[in-house]
């Protein structure tokens, strides 16, 4: 942004990533949609994208990048808004999807009896995901400190950061800003913390992060000003939850002004195996992101003038 020091910070989730700055492209295309169909001015629009900076992690965690090609139909279909939202909506709801959804609680909830039910793509997210906690080769220790690196440097500059944890993302944002609040002297906070099909709140995840053994403040980050949840209908790895169940406390113990959840957004993006309501294109050029992230650009502003 060019709000006078301020920065979007995104995190993208598990699974290896198209080249950093041909995803960064392509996101910041995706949110100057969404802003301005949350009725950014073409300026705002502009400089939200222009301040929105990617922290490509994958690339280190998985040795290589993915290939961006097959995102791009879905993501022009998506700016061109030729979507069906009637159609998105029953596919988002269908059976299917349902019955993958729980397949997805079986496994969070009764690990030893996952075997019979996940598929192979489940599997490998689960591996991902434990060498990630169990910080084989220093994998999940890198990735958090390439984005405590940036988070440091705007802190250090004085900017506003707002911070968007994306899917995985969010599980290593929310762990760097525990790292930030218990590990080392906290020098800032974030204005907003923005997760998007965040699976913080399934039981596997939340027994596993940073803090999670503590009680009281020391459980929890203490540099959130703000925290907004948002979960597109039909999401199946990351499930109907509220983060304001979860985390609650950390309102109760005045670690935070606001803690809140959106489980009604439409994710219109499709992909080569159709309509995809975890994809973060989707997320970013929707119009109920783009509300939450405008608002807060505002703010910025009016504040900080």
């Amino acid at each position: 942004m060019t709000a006078p020091g301020c920065i979007i910070l995104f995190v993208p989730g598990i699974r290896a990533k198209p080249l950093p700055e041909l995803h960064e492209r392509e996101l910041r295309r995706c949110v100057s949609a969404g802003v301005t169909a949350a009725g950014a001015t073409v300026a705002e629009a502009a400089a939200i994208a222009g301040n929105f900076e990617l922290i490509g992690w994958s690339a280190d965690f998985y040795g290589s990048n993915a290939d961006i090609a097959a995102d791009l139909p879905g993501i022009e279909r998506l700016l061109a808004d030729k979507g069906d939202p009637l159609a998105d909506l029953q596919e988002a709801t269908a059976w299917s999807r349902r019955l993958v959804a729980m397949f997805y609680a079986i496994g969070d909830r009764l690990p030893l009896l996952s075997r019979l039910f996940t598929t192979h793509r489940m599997r490998t997210r689960l591996q991902d995901i434990n060498r990630y906690f169990d910080d084989e080769t220093g994998a999940g220790t890198r990735a958090r400190a390439m984005l405590a690196d940036r988070l440091q440097s705007a802190w250090d500059q004085g900017t506003a950061v707002l911070l968007v944890g994306h899917s995985f993302g969010s599980v290593i944002a929310y762990d760097t800003l525990w790292d930030f609040s218990h590990g080392r002297p906290r020098t800032g906070s974030v204005e907003l913390f923005l997760t998007l099909g965040s699976p913080l709140t399934l039981r596997y995840i939340h027994q596993r992060l940073q803090g999670a053994a503590a009680i009281g403040r020391k459980r929890y980050p203490a540099n959130i000003r703000r925290w907004q949840n948002i979960l597109a209908v039909g999401e199946v790895a990351a499930q109907d939850h509220r983060v304001s169940d979860c985390f609650g406390e950390m309102q109760s113990l005045g670690l935070l002004d606001t803690i809140e959840d959106n489980l009604t957004m439409l994710n219109h993006f499709r992909g080569p195996e159709g309509l995809n309501p975890h994809k973060c294109y989707g997320y970013f050029a929707n119009v109920v992101v783009g509300r939450v992230i405008l608002q807060q650009y505002r703010k910025i502003c009016a504040v900080r003038g």
